[in-house]
């Protein structure tokens, strides 16, 4: 018991020399603290001083001679028909990025929404190098930013010269959907440049090559039928494409069809019919067409690397115009739209030479007993 209280106090001793030790080395640093520290101080006018330790500076040496920055790059954004589809969303982003490089501006997007938000995400999806130009804004319009009109109306082009005059830093368009080749006539293999490596092979589809020559036919109904946009019937359809075919047959290659469209149905219904050539040569469509069901991106893409031909017959479908416009022939056909009862012309909605580029092949009814389909002239 005497050993155990002989341990405790030679502990406590010891413990109180160790407080003592650390108190005293404390105090010294301290004290060398406080010497250097007067080394460091200094009075302002007002008789208070600032201490400067280390990269701390006196007041009067504070006062540094910065250059403030100011933004002098100017900004084009517009009103966006976001809730559309994607033929819709790649009109609207190549249009303002071709007018914003003629109007020496940054392209900006807004996300105001969650429909602004999903419309770049499904661009990027299938066109990133487009979406990567633009200037990315997470919040909604500011209030201070007054819109200005333009393109009014969606398929008649508007000259950005005339925006040339508007010194706002900030300007945003009221217009949206550009439905018109004239914004960017001169992009096509800009913006092939820009789509997505496909990931897919497309297995359950032909393939075009030497000996394949492909027409791809893009049929649109579902959210057009009984809403003024023209929806052909099937006898137009398959006329025209007997006019394609006859003007596009390749001797010693396989002539193939892909159907693309909205209604998978109805384009079952298609793979049912035939026709005969000028040649007598009668097509069979059970035999020598398919059906493609893949994405909207993955069509787009398709339709690059393997339509040799493109004919769109619903002729105010942006998807079925996209479709031609990355074609990988680059040779396009679609129904004439004068010859229709499309609203679009009516309603002072549509220019078809604003719409269509000029080298794309418009057909219709030859007007005889509608026997066959001709080239408009």
């Amino acid at each position: 018991m005497l050993q155990i209280k002989h341990s405790l106090h030679k502990f406590s001793k010891y413990l109180s020399s160790r407080k003592t030790a650390v108190f005293l080395s404390c105090l010294f640093i301290y004290l060398i603290g406080l010497h250097n520290l007067k080394k460091h101080v200094f009075f302002n006018n007002s008789g208070k001083f600032s201490v400067s330790i280390g990269i701390l500076q006196p007041l009067e040496l504070q006062k540094i001679d910065r250059k403030q920055y100011v933004d002098t790059k100017k900004y084009l954004s517009s009103n966006l028909a976001a809730s559309s589809r994607l033929g819709n969303h790649i009109f609207e982003l190549s249009a303002i990025l071709a007018m914003s490089r003629k109007l020496n501006r940054t392209p900006t997007f807004f996300i105001q929404d969650i429909y602004h938000d999903q419309m770049l995400m499904d661009t990027d999806v299938l066109i990133p190098g487009l979406v990567d130009h633009f200037l990315i804004i997470n919040q909604s319009l500011p209030a201070t930013v007054t819109p200005v009109d333009f393109h009014k109306v969606c398929c008649i082009y508007d000259d950005p010269d005339r925006l040339k005059n508007e010194t706002d830093q900030y300007l945003h368009i009221k217009g949206m959907h550009f439905q018109s080749w004239k914004y960017f006539p001169r992009m096509r293999n800009e913006l092939l440049g820009y789509l997505k490596k496909p990931v897919t092979d497309w297995p359950d589809l032909p393939k075009s090559n030497d000996t394949n020559f492909l027409t791809c036919v893009h049929v649109r109904r579902t959210d057009f039928v009984g809403t003024g946009s023209h929806v052909p019937e099937i006898d137009f359809i398959i006329r025209s494409m007997k006019y394609v075919e006859d003007r596009e047959i390749r001797k010693d290659m396989h002539m193939l069809t892909v159907f693309f469209g909205d209604d998978i149905s109805y384009l079952e219904g298609l793979t049912q019919e035939s026709f005969t050539l000028d040649n007598k040569k009668k097509k069979d469509l059970k035999t020598e067409s398919f059906i493609s069901r893949d994405t909207p991106s993955d069509t787009l893409l398709y339709s690059q690397h393997h339509c040799d031909v493109v004919f769109f017959t619903a002729p105010h479908s942006t998807f079925g115009w996209w479709m031609g416009f990355f074609s990988k022939g680059n040779q396009v056909y679609y129904t004439d739209i004068k010859y229709t009862n499309d609203t679009g012309i009516a309603q002072g909605q549509f220019k078809p030479e604003d719409y269509f580029p000029p080298h794309w092949i418009p057909i219709k009814y030859d007007g005889i007993n509608n026997a066959s389909v001709v080239e408009t002239l």
